[in-house]
Parts: structure tokens; sequence; C-alpha cells
């Protein structure tokens, strides 16, 4: 699996961006879909957010939970410890299946990602 992280413009500003190689149905990046899903908060509530969605992976890991959700606003993981399920709350259908491993890795990369932007946006400003 392969996934970018870049900043991209948004309303004249950079904004943290992210593509990956997991495609769903008409080629749409299901996992970048659910990532970059912040429910219109600000990016900084948007950490919280992804520190929950680790919090969750630990808990299946930890076996305290055998599955959970990850829901936002239009995008949802369903995480077992085999899997991860990433599909649009409009259409379960509309939906692709990672390993655990991978989705983990991915949401602390981006996690990781809006960090830094954040800290050097702060820096710059």
């Amino acid at each position: 699996m392969k996934i970018n992280f870049y900043l991209e413009e948004s309303m004249g500003d950079p904004t943290p961006w992210c593509s990956t190689d997991v495609g769903g149905a008409n080629d749409v990046d299901l996992l970048a879909c659910l990532l970059l899903d912040d429910g219109g908060l600000p990016l900084g509530c948007t950490i919280s957010w992804l520190d929950e969605g680790l919090s969750r992976i630990i808990s299946v890991r930890n076996a305290e939970k055998v599955f959970t959700e990850w829901v936002r606003e239009t995008w949802v993981a369903d995480i077992s410890i085999s899997e991860v399920k990433v599909y649009s709350l409009h259409d379960e259908e509309f939906a692709v299946t990672i390993s655990l491993d991978d989705f983990e890795k991915d949401l602390l990369g981006w996690r990781n990602f809006v960090v830094s932007f954040q800290q050097g946006e702060k820096f710059l400003g």
C-alpha cells in the first residue's frame, strides 16, 4: 500500500492532503476520503479525531474490543484484528478492506503530517 502526503491549495492557503493506492469503485480513493473527512471542523480539532482512531486500534490490538467503528461525517472504518473495512455512510457497498497494520501505519502517518503542518504554520505565522 502506498500513501502520499502533500499540501494542496484551498482558498489560497496550503492545506494538508493525501492520496493512496486504495481505490474503490470508480477509482475513488476511499482511504483518503476517510482521512480527509474533517466534518467541517478546523484542523486542530481533526487531531483529536485522529487520536481517537488510533486509540480504537489499540483497544482492538489489546483485545479490549473485538470490533469497533471509527465514524466521521461521511466515512466509516470498521476495525477488527484481522482487517479494516472503510466505507461510505451513504452506501455500505462503496467499500474497501485493508489490513489493520496498513491502516494503523497510514493513520499515524497522516496524524504526524497534520501535526507537523500545524507546527510549521505556527512557526511561520
